[in-house]
Order: structure tokens, then C-alpha cells, then sequence
């Protein structure tokens, strides 16, 4: 059993493709591309209680919370997000930030 698990995830571009006309009977598709950096570097470790600390730790915390909650994860975590990619600029941070999270902690409880 592990005691500590640190994940990297890249930034991402997203390519949304539109069809207005609807002739290929889709009206959306896309594909997202990772880039090399910037990238959101999470550890998370067991502890005696719940401690969030780092780059975007409320956004880190509330995905912790809710992901305990719902998989039904019982204990205290340290959460340290050691680098995060920038908000709002297009690179999919706030969805990177979740997948890190969530993959944190399920590999910390194999």
C-alpha cells in the first residue's frame, strides 16, 4: 500500500470542429491535442487530516472532496498541487486539474 503518489497531466489544446449545416449528421466533434508544458503536477499522500496546500488548492480541494464522497473514499489526505496550468487561458486547466486529482486517488487506493 502506498503512502504517497504524485501525478503529472499536460496542458491540453481543444479543437472543437462545428457542422451547422448538419450534413455529416453530426453537429460537433473534436480532438484534444497534449501539449509538452505547461502541465499540473498533484501529490497526494495519507494523513492524519485533510490538508490542501499549493496552486489552486480550492479548486484541488472541492474535487477531492467530491471524488471521496462519491467513490466512497474514507481517511484524511494531504493534496499538494505542486504546479498548475494557467486559468482561463485556453489549455483545459480546469479539467486537468480534476483528471490529476481523480487519478491520484484512485492510484493511492489500489
Amino acid at each position: 500500500m502506498s503512502n504517497s503518489v504524485t501525478i503529472r497531466v499536460p496542458a491540453r489544446l481543444h479543437l472543437g470542429f462545428l457542422d451547422l449545416n448538419g450534413d455529416t449528421g453530426r453537429r460537433f466533434g473534436s480532438v484534444g491535442l497534449p501539449l509538452s508544458e505547461p502541465e499540473t503536477i498533484v501529490t497526494l499522500s495519507r494523513s492524519s487530516e485533510t490538508i490542501v496546500e499549493g496552486t489552486e488548492s480550492r479548486r484541488a480541494g472541492e474535487h477531492l472532496s467530491t471524488l471521496c464522497s462519491h467513490l466512497g473514499i474514507r481517511g484524511q489526505h494531504r493534496l499538494v498541487v505542486e504546479q498548475s496550468i494557467p486559468s482561463h487561458a485556453g489549455l483545459g486547466s480546469g479539467t486537468q486539474i480534476a483528471l490529476a486529482v481523480a487519478s491520484a486517488l484512485r492510484t493511492l487506493h489500489k
